[in-house]
């Protein structure tokens, strides 16, 4: 075994759900093929997507009866025989394959087995110990632990392992969780991808990769060096389309948020859009991907802002003077950053260059769109191929957007919003949180929000005058009282557009209702 293994990587999975994964392989000729399954497109976590099978580990699986485990010096992990456990009992429940071993279980049916133990009247160690049997951890190879990078909410410690089909074992996938699998050559699988035929859930995406790159014995090595580059702090390479590479950076940015996207679009001809770190540490793994982009024989092309805020900004200068590279923005965040050395400004409806698409169309193409409202110049940024629509800070996925008056305007911004519904068409880049697969159904979600906060500002609002202070007490009873300052800066952007609409009035003292009916106010 490869001796990094010998050195144990801690993880800090405390508020983390722990995931195994299989990588169920079968050899088709003179390759082999990897099982793929279809997530339930309802699912909230990567609905729509293909992965490898697999699932959260449950306490029982720690009582499976387990033989011939690694070492315990092998860095493994003291939990690893959980994992073991629920990888063959997640196999068994989603897709019918069965590794248990011992005892001849051929009067025991199978499919009775799985109906009872879905049907929660037995558990998989029950049904082991029932008819003598046991898994075998050497029938699956430890492959490599990842913890989801910082750019959700939602983070997994999930064991990535290898194993193949048992033989005379045949893949039965009932619908519900799952749609459907079948086995694939990896690269056939990737091929389906670039053309946008499928959505593949993205660590799957490289290890898809490296298995289409790799024989047997050099992917498993292969997986465990690019996955300690992980622990050791490297950035996660994060592919939701084929050509947007995300990079989420920790930035001086507002709560819930922590980090920041930096998106790198393009495979021959690469744009980074809104180099976002300003500690030097964050910077450096932001250098260190690009280096391998580099040398991987792609050309960066240039920086392209979605607006100046300096959790956007934070790596501008630096990344210009190492890579040499021009620097495009809207007019108006190039008035706000004078520092910057800026090429010529980008209008709305202006195109860009990427070459050949991942599927090698040519023709590719990454479109600026001009959405002020959360910043006089923001940009958002539309590739051509698979409609990605990368919108900075127009949406966040992770809370709504702070439209704060001393820069922003609410009406304009949600103008902006209804523009980029229009053009919606595929997954949504935010600057901060996950891509969103529904990109339309998000924008509007964030715009029936903002009508939901407008209705109860209108309802909290009376005849007689009210403090922002007193509103923000009504109506974000719901927000933690430290959030209160933001919040009455995005109250205020509210009531200005009321007032602009003529339904709000500003008097001494704070605001009020407008018409005849309010009385002194």
């Amino acid at each position: 075994m490869d001796s990094r293994w010998d050195t144990p990587i801690r993880y800090n999975c405390l508020r983390m759900k722990r995931l195994a994964v299989s990588i169920l392989l079968r050899p088709r000729d003179e390759s082999q093929e990897v099982l793929l399954v279809d997530r339930n497109p309802k699912l909230a976590f990567f609905g729509g997507y293909q992965a490898f099978p697999g699932g959260t580990l449950e306490p029982e699986d720690a009582k499976a009866p387990i033989k011939n485990l690694p070492d315990a010096g092998k860095g493994l992990g003291d939990d690893y025989p959980a994992f073991v456990a629920a990888a063959a009992r997640e196999l068994f429940e989603e897709t019918g394959v069965w590794f248990g071993r011992g005892s001849d279980r051929s009067e025991r049916s199978l499919e009775e087995d799985r109906r009872r133990m879905l049907a929660g009247e037995v558990t998989f160690d029950q049904i082991l110990r029932e008819i003598g049997q046991h898994i075998d951890a050497e029938d699956f190879t430890p492959l490599c632990r990842i913890t989801t990078p910082p750019f959700t909410p939602r983070r997994y410690d999930t064991w990535f392992l290898q194993c193949r089909l048992p033989e005379g074992a045949k893949v039965d996938v009932i619908p519900g969780e799952l749609m459907g699998g079948g086995f694939a050559r990896p690269g056939d699988a990737l091929d389906r991808w670039r053309r946008g035929e499928v959505l593949i859930v993205p660590p799957v995406v490289i290890l898809l990769r490296g298995l289409a790159m790799k024989g047997d014995d050099a992917f498993v090595l292969w997986a465990r060096e690019f996955t300690h580059s992980y622990a050791r702090g490297e950035l996660h390479h994060v592919y939701f389309t084929p050509g947007v590479l995300l990079a989420a950076l920790k930035t001086p940015t507002r709560p819930p948020a922590t980090h920041t996207n930096t998106y790198l679009v393009g495979e021959e001809r690469v744009y980074i859009v809104d180099p976002a770190p300003v500690d030097p540490l964050e910077q450096k793994k932001l250098w260190h991907l690009l280096d391998q982009l580099v040398s991987e024989g792609r050309s960066l092309q240039g920086i392209l802002l979605t607006h100046y805020h300096l959790d956007h900004v934070g790596a501008v200068a630096e990344c210009q003077s190492r890579y040499r590279l021009p620097v495009h923005a809207h007019r108006d965040t190039v008035a706000q950053l004078p520092d910057i050395r800026f090429a010529d400004s980008l209008e709305h409806g202006q195109a860009l260059d990427l070459g050949t698409s991942p599927d090698e169309q040519p023709g590719w193409k990454l479109r600026a769109y001009h959405v002020p409202g959360h910043a006089p110049g923001h940009l958002a940024f539309q590739e051509s191929r698979y409609q990605a629509l990368i919108v900075g800070d127009l949406l966040s996925t992770l809370s709504s957007i702070l439209i704060d008056p001393r820069d922003g305007h609410l009406a304009t911004y949600l103008k902006s919003l209804r523009f980029l519904e229009s053009v919606a068409e595929g997954t949504v880049y935010p600057g901060h949180g996950p891509p969103a697969r529904e990109g339309r159904k998000a924008i509007r979600m964030a715009l029936g929000h903002r009508q939901e906060r407008e209705a109860q500002l209108l309802a909290a609002l009376s005849h007689e005058s009210q403090a922002v202070e007193v509103l923000v007490g009504k109506i974000y009873q719901d927000v933690d009282q430290s959030m209160w300052e933001l919040a009455g800066r995005s109250l205020v952007s509210g009531l200005i557009k009321l007032q602009e609409e003529g339904r709000v009035q500003e008097k001494e003292g704070g605001y009020c209702l407008s018409g005849a009916a309010s009385g002194d106010c």
